[in-house]
């Protein structure tokens, strides 16, 4: 779920929760076992009508390893606090949108539960494209959306691993604005993501469902000026 509002004309505040969930191992009930939580909050600039940066200034992970084989699911929740810098250039088309989105994290993380917190940083390199499409039954058009992103990591915590490689998603859904405020996305994720040994990978199939508030407060600011107006 996200939370979002403006702060001015070119400022946004947002505040993603999510929750995923897992198998307990070689099971089908994919809703059996938690996979992460997450508290991750964002500021967006809209540096030009293309352009936008964004900042974390606060995030929090309870992440589990993917249950792959019974000694996973000995190991302990691991705890991050992460901040990101995030940068998204957006070329719409006549038939397509592109967008190219180049992400830095720093990471702090407890993998044994011991309160010992090893840094290390995070590139994400992502090529999202998007087709809205208008039905003549629907009063907003559906927008079809792909991508794919490379992670690529290093830094203290990780520089042991035999290589800089972290994981791969590849993802394809659908969005769609049901009112101005409220939109829902829905899709598919693949994952290929490789374990500290270097020749053990897992390989993930994610169901991916955000449903977002945008204007969360102003929308009700603006209608009590709306009605004080009214009423003079």
């Amino acid at each position: 779920m996200v939370l979002a509002d403006t702060i001015t004309k070119k400022v946004k505040w947002e505040i993603h929760l999510q929750k995923r969930t897992q198998d307990s191992g070689g099971g089908s009930n994919f809703l059996s076992a938690p996979q992460l939580g997450t508290v991750w909050t964002w500021i967006n600039f809209n540096l030009t009508d293309n352009i936008k940066l964004g900042i974390t200034p606060f995030s929090y992970f309870n992440s589990h390893v993917l249950y792959v084989k019974p000694s996973d699911l000995e190991r302990p929740a691991i705890k991050e606090y992460r901040w990101v810098v995030r940068l998204d250039h957006e070329q719409k088309g006549r038939f397509l949108n592109l967008i190219n989105r180049v992400s830095l994290e720093y990471r702090v993380r407890d993998f044994y539960g011991n309160g010992n917190y090893e840094p290390n940083y995070r590139a994400r390199f992502m090529l999202r494209v998007e087709k809205p499409i208008d039905f003549s039954f629907l009063p907003r058009p559906v927008t079809i959306i792909a991508y794919d992103e490379v992670m690529l990591q290093f830094g203290e915590a990780v520089k042991g691993d035999p290589s800089v490689f972290d994981q791969n998603r590849v993802y394809g859904g659908l969005s769609y604005a049901f009112s101005p405020t409220i939109k829902a996305n829905v899709g598919y994720i693949y994952g290929f993501q490789q374990r500290i040994s270097g020749d053990e990978f897992d390989r993930t199939n994610t169901l991916w469902i955000v449903l977002t508030f945008d204007n969360l407060l102003s929308q009700f600011r603006r209608r009590n000026l709306t009605g004080k107006e009214n009423k003079q």
